[in-house]
């Protein structure tokens, strides 16, 4: 379970501590490190910032979701760590590649499938007041559940008008799903799903299936405004 409670020593990393808020407000003042909390639960992924020893600093609320649930990925007292030994190993080269000032891509596997996981090094320069503040530590980027946003497909279709069976196709094309394929989820006839298919395509103007899936994967997440932290 994600501790909510543990206070991380955000003062190594002046981005993201209130020492340096008074400043920054002064030079910007739409800067509010809660507004930065909130817009980075909106992205659609998990993000993870770890100090140089793996320690948690932030996590998004996505990300909080995963170290709950504890398939891949889980908090152990502070640290941020696999759930079993291929994986801690794995993390501990991508953090050692941290420490080179590399980037590196891994993937966890388990009997729920697997976790894709970026790690991309972040240094923190210090002030002149506060050199000791320096440091290397990393953002973590877990890969999607799902190619798009349920609410972001649903808006979608509504923008463009439509219909309830139409827009409970969007889920499996965003995903590359066949005709043949939908249709058998489905269970309807592949000329149903055809029909279905040129219809979403002239209502949105997409040219092919490909050009339909490549546009629904590129819409921006609009996330749902009620957020449970699932175990």
């Amino acid at each position: 379970m994600f501790d909510a409670t543990y206070d991380p020593p955000v003062a190594q990393w002046p981005g993201l501590s209130d020492a340096p808020f008074a400043e920054s407000r002064a030079a910007d003042p739409f800067f509010m490190p809660g507004l930065l909390a909130s817009m980075l639960d909106e992205i659609d992924y998990g993000l993870v910032v770890l100090d140089g020893a793996a320690a948690i600093l932030f996590a998004n609320h996505l990300a909080r979701q995963e170290l709950a649930r504890a398939y891949w990925v889980q908090q152990t007292g502070h640290r941020f760590e696999a759930c079993d030994e291929t994986g801690a190993l794995k993390i501990d080269r991508a953090m050692c590649d941290i420490a080179r000032a590399q980037r590196s891509l891994i993937s966890l596997d388990g009997e729920a499938g697997s976790l894709a996981l970026s790690f991309v090094p972040l240094t923190c320069a210090g002030t002149a007041a506060a050199p000791q503040t320096a440091g290397q530590g990393a953002l973590v980027a877990f890969s999607k559940r799902a190619a798009c946003e349920v609410l972001t497909l649903r808006m979608f279709g509504e923008m463009h008008g439509l219909s309830i069976a139409e827009n409970e196709l969007l889920p499996a094309i965003s995903c590359g799903l066949s005709v043949e394929t939908i249709a058998l989820q489905q269970h309807v006839a592949v000329s149903t799903v055809r029909s279905q298919v040129y219809s979403i395509r002239a209502k949105t103007g997409s040219t092919s299936l490909r050009t339909l899936m490549a546009r629904l994967i590129t819409l921006p997440p609009i996330r749902p405004a009620l957020k449970t932290v699932a175990v």
